[in-house]
């Protein structure tokens, strides 16, 4: 019989009703030994005494985002109350955004986390069992109590369809779960543990990233068939949706419960690194594209994280994932992202690094099945390194001249006068194809020489760069960087050995990879995309994808990644570009004591001081539409130069300190008065690329 306001329940006084539950009515009632007020909910007959022993064993559970069981009638729980909505009605306001979902995720997965640390399964984990109180944290509700309740609302609808079981909720077979979320083995009847409560969450999960029930058919038997066989179509999700939480959900979705995965602690790591750095998960998976595994390692100042990446095209594919820890060492610098071109590259096999590291930058190399890195001798000043084919050599720029030398040390040997690379590809036959920033593309014979130009700079064109060779060596991927030097202005572009026509692939990308399984790798500012390309007809294919997220990138857009022919991915560690952190101005002593002026934190960029020492010239602003400022350290003021109007480079002083003399793309070098009087003006004419080195 339904209690009215006023009845007592033991010591507690019913204040409210507040609705129906999988056990019976629910109400708010208050605890005058405590002064607080409780959820209540009541059965229809006496709790057993086995029910009594287990609930008990839930009532020890203390957690946070777990709401608390107080108390236990005979034939009621006493329980916090939640003031709030529920998941439930968060959801039915639309699909959640991205940042709200990871933190309510995050805190879903923890409370999991804890009760399966004290051996309890949730087994009905639904947005309806899920709380969001006024301060915005999670509170689960209902822990373990499926296996133990007695259905009672009507069993033909689906949304609340609670707990549902068969006549004794112990007995092995029983079906006992929200019909659209529980896991394929608690839908046939079978024994569950810990992955059915995973399951639940990647049902959860992707309810909330698109607004949308996973399975939901017009019966609960429609719904029971489609999580038994139905199909997840993984493209539904949001175009945002981080790689790493797509990778999650279809390990949490796979139906086969060994390949599901094992531990809910790993969805909350993987959530709590989106965002920071490469997010890993063992295993196996099915469905591509997309990338299914990341190593870390650790490289001091930065990660480099290593993944298998496999793409289907007609076809699932299984592949055991692998994780690996490499640890390269405290002593490990890498570069600034704006002070070399591709810090980090990876060999052929997949299976060595050659990366930048010291000041000044030397090469170092690393077998990742072997624990130390090797320094290669007379690399001093050395940037953009690439394999050869065989994985035996690493040609790299240095002294303005290309060089190659073993992987094992050696002697360094020059090959080529190259001051201005920008990548470099070797091709099978031994030669070398070279980017640059002046002249386009150029060929070097395998035995060193003249450049030979492939490519000339078109009007407007600032570089040709970053080139890789095709496999038969018929053709070149290379990106062309316009009239701005980043991502939104630089495309990817091929060129045909054979007759040199040139064909436009990807608009706004930049740093393009070819994986030979038919995709074709490339960068925008902090995402790195893949799109379907045929190296014969060199031609894509499709809509590129999203496969990771915060992916770094320098000023230029360039991004920082490498991939070898075997599918493995390397990449730093940590999203954003490096043009847009604010800094402060400085002093530093020789005893590298620091001294913070007082200018205003800003993007700063380029610093050069006065002859005198009073002034600094410098850029203020992002990448490509920076302005000449310069800074007067004794008054703390600042006089700008320039007004927008072209991208400007590196300023410089005259020695008597009146005039800064800067490039300006498309104009030439320019010069301006260092007090701000008057319009800059043109000191050398030049339609290309002008920068003061």
């Amino acid at each position: 019989m339904p209690l009215a306001v006023g009845d007592k329940l033991g010591p507690y006084e019913i204040v409210a009703p507040i609705g129906a539950g999988g056990m019976g009515e629910v109400y708010r009632a208050h605890d005058p030994r405590m002064g607080r007020d409780v959820a209540i909910k009541l059965a229809a007959e006496r709790f057993s005494e086995r029910f009594d022993r287990e609930v008990r064993a839930v009532a020890a559970l203390n957690h946070p985002n777990i709401c608390a069981l107080y108390d236990v009638g005979p034939n009621y729980l006493v329980m916090e109350l939640i003031e709030g909505p529920t998941l439930a009605d968060r959801i039915r306001q639309g699909a959640i955004p991205l940042d709200e979902v990871l933190g309510l995720a995050k805190q879903i997965a923890e409370a999991l986390e804890a009760a399966h640390e004290k051996g309890i399964v949730h087994r009905d984990l639904k947005p309806a069992n899920i709380k969001i109180n006024r301060e915005g944290a999670v509170k689960v509700l209902d822990f373990g109590l499926a296996k133990l309740a007695e259905p009672i609302a009507p069993v033909g609808n689906v949304e609340s369809s609670p707990t549902l079981t068969l006549e004794h909720a112990t007995l092995v077979g029983s079906i006992m779960g929200t019909a659209g979320y529980m896991s394929p083995e608690q839908a046939s009847g079978k024994p569950v543990d810990k992955r059915a409560d995973i399951w639940s969450f990647g049902v959860v999960l992707w309810e909330m990233l698109t607004g949308k029930r996973l399975f939901g058919g017009e019966t609960i038997s429609h719904t029971l068939a489609d999580v038994l066989r139905g199909p997840i179509d993984f493209d539904q999700l949001p175009r945002g949706t981080p790689v790493a939480i797509r990778v999650l959900l279809r390990r949490c979705l796979d139906r086969d419960v060994r390949n599901r995965l094992r531990d809910i602690g790993e969805a909350r790591v993987a959530l709590g690194n989106v965002g920071k750095e490469p997010v890993a998960l063992t295993g196996q998976a099915k469905g591509m594209p997309y990338l299914i595994a990341a190593i870390a390692a650790v490289l001091g100042l930065g990660l480099i994280a290593v993944g298998a990446l496999y793409w289907r095209a007609t076809r699932p594919v299984e592949r055991p994932l692998v994780r690996l820890d490499v640890d390269l060492g405290p002593d490990v610098s890498l570069p600034d992202l704006n002070s070399a071109q591709d810090a980090v590259r990876l060999s052929p096999d997949g299976m060595r690094l050659v990366y930048l590291s010291g000041n000044p930058e030397r090469l170092f190399t690393r077998r990742l099945d072997q624990p130390t890195a090797t320094e290669l001798p007379g690399t001093q000043g050395a940037r953009t390194p690439f394999f050869s084919p065989d994985g035996q050599w690493v040609g790299f720029f240095a002294n303005s001249k290309l060089n190659k030398i073993s992987v094992g040390g050696g002697a360094v040997v020059p090959l080529a006068d190259y001051p201005f690379a920008v990548g470099g590809s070797w091709g099978v036959d031994g030669g070398f194809l070279l980017g640059s920033d002046r002249e386009g593309l150029a060929l070097v014979s395998d035995g060193g020489g003249a450049p030979m130009m492939l490519t000339e700079l078109a009007n407007g064109e600032l570089a040709h760069g970053f080139p890789q060779i095709l496999p038969g060596g018929k053709a070149v991927l290379f990106a062309v960087t316009g009239a701005v030097p980043d991502a939104d202005h630089t495309s990817i572009e091929v060129i045909s050995l054979a007759d040199r026509r040139r064909k436009v692939l990807v608009r706004a990308g930049t740093n393009p990879r070819y994986l030979p399984n038919g995709y074709l790798l490339y960068g925008n500012k902090g995402t790195l995309f893949a799109i379907a390309f045929d190296p014969v007809r060199l031609e894509t294919h499709g809509t590129a994808l999203p496969v990771l997220d915060q992916l770094p990138y320098d000023v230029t857009g360039e991004a920082e990644y490498d991939s070898s022919a075997t599918g493995t991915l390397v990449y730093r560690k940590g999203g954003g570009s490096a043009a847009s952190t604010m800094k402060n101005i400085q002093w530093v002593d020789g005893a590298g004591r620091k001294e913070i002026l007082p200018a205003k934190p800003d993007l700063y960029d380029a610093p050069r001081l006065s002859p005198d020492g009073k002034r600094l010239a410098m850029l203020v602003g992002e990448f490509g539409i920076a302005d000449e400022w310069v800074y007067d350290l004794q008054r703390d003021s600042m006089t700008r130069l320039t007004f927008g109007g072209s991208y400007f480079s590196n300023p410089a002083w005259t020695p008597d300190g009146r005039y800064v003399v800067f490039g300006a793309n498309g104009r030439g070098l320019l010069w301006a008065d260092a007090n701000g009087g008057g319009q800059p003006q043109t000191l050398i004419e030049n339609k290309q690329n002008s920068q003061i080195p």
